[in-house]
């Protein structure tokens, strides 16, 4: 459940600003295919869900509760 949670704050976000996925990866400087992973909620490293919270210039905690 918390995964699904973490899918719909990245992608929404995202979708808010507008960023494509591409665009996002290189504001974050990560691969598409990790902002990929992070919105179909799989797995991911902290430090790249901190690179996409401070691309997304919102709170770690906004982005991953």
């Amino acid at each position: 459940m918390i995964d699904n949670i973490k899918k719909n704050r990245v992608k929404k976000l995202r979708e808010t600003v507008p960023l494509s996925v591409a665009e996002l990866a290189r504001k974050a400087e990560l691969a598409p295919q990790t902002i990929a992973k992070m919105e179909k909620g799989l797995s991911t490293r902290k430090n790249s869900e901190l690179k996409v919270a401070k691309a997304l210039q919102k709170p770690y905690e906004e982005v991953f509760p």
